[in-house]
């Protein structure tokens, strides 16, 4: 099995201790970044439905999104592949996940609220392929909706096979954690202090409750609110972030001169690095 990151220039580092923490397993890992995609970064600035409502697809921290579903129209053979985000973490062996991923016409991933997730999916590429240019050009033409393809409504449903959750773990770790990921945005460990970069897509009436509970001095949803990234809540996560960055570092996966012009470039916050094994 063969694992693509989907990733940006905001994201790449990240993406490169990620590609780090999978290789340490033994797999074989490529970053694809959207900056080198010229049939979707061509969509930048142009308008879109998600959710209904009309957006405009931005080069911020989560351009990279759609490029999940281009990734399979880019690999020339049919060997098993998993497609994951740039902030999604290895912690332990995936054997077991290899044999429970071997029908070559499923896709396998996790579900929440019983609805597939795509952020980390799992397959062969010739049931994992969409005609990429075809929806695409439907999505920025209004014809489709950006949850239809994220929610993997453009697969039959037949098809997609749900997984355990310790194989997609969302901001947690537990002694069954095999891949965490980090996907509440504003507290990536290595945004820590940084202003945010990216768009909220949060209902209005919910923006305004946490607002009003802000202003009364009662306990509000501070990621909602927030102009700055967070230090993540859970410690472990946290830690464990810090020691795999530190990890990457004596590797020489990654460089003090590749965090600190990071750093200069505000894709990798101050906050974070000072607590890396650097010299500032």
């Amino acid at each position: 099995m063969k694992i693509f990151i989907q990733s940006n220039r905001y994201q790449f580092t990240a993406a490169k201790v990620a590609k780090f923490s999978f290789e340490k397993f033994g797999y074989t890992c490529k970053i694809v970044n959207i900056e080198d995609e010229v049939r979707l970064k061509k969509y930048f600035n142009k308008k879109y439905l998600r959710n209904n409502k009309i957006k405009t697809f931005k080069d911020d921290l989560q351009s990279f999104t759609l490029l999940r579903f281009l990734i399979p129209e880019l690999v020339d053979n049919n060997e098993k592949i998993m497609i994951i985000d740039p902030d999604v973490f290895a912690l332990k062996s995936l054997n077991k996940l290899e044999e429970i991923t071997n029908n070559q016409n499923l896709i396998y991933c996790t579900f929440y609220n019983n609805k597939p997730r795509s952020e980390v999916m799992i397959g062969y590429p010739n049931i994992l392929k969409i005609n990429f240019d075809k929806y695409i050009e439907k999505l920025f033409n209004f014809k489709i909706d950006y949850m239809d393809i994220i929610g993997m409504d453009i697969y039959n449903k037949k098809s997609i096979v749900e997984i355990p959750k310790i194989y997609n773990q969302h901001d947690h770790i537990n002694n069954d954690t095999c891949i965490l990921h980090t996907t509440q945005r504003i507290t990536q460990p290595w945004k820590y202090g940084l202003k945010i970069d990216f768009e909220r897509h949060i209902g209005k009436k919910l923006l305004l409750i946490n607002y009003i509970k802000k202003l009364l001095f009662m306990k509000y949803n501070k990621n909602f609110l927030s102009s700055y990234y967070l230090k993540h809540g859970d410690d472990e996560v946290f830690n464990f972030i810090i020691n795999l960055f530190n990890n990457a570092l004596s590797k020489k996966i990654i460089s003090n001169e590749e965090l600190i012009k990071s750093m200069e470039l505000n894709y990798i916050g101050k906050k974070f690095v000072e607590r890396l094994n650097i010299a500032l």
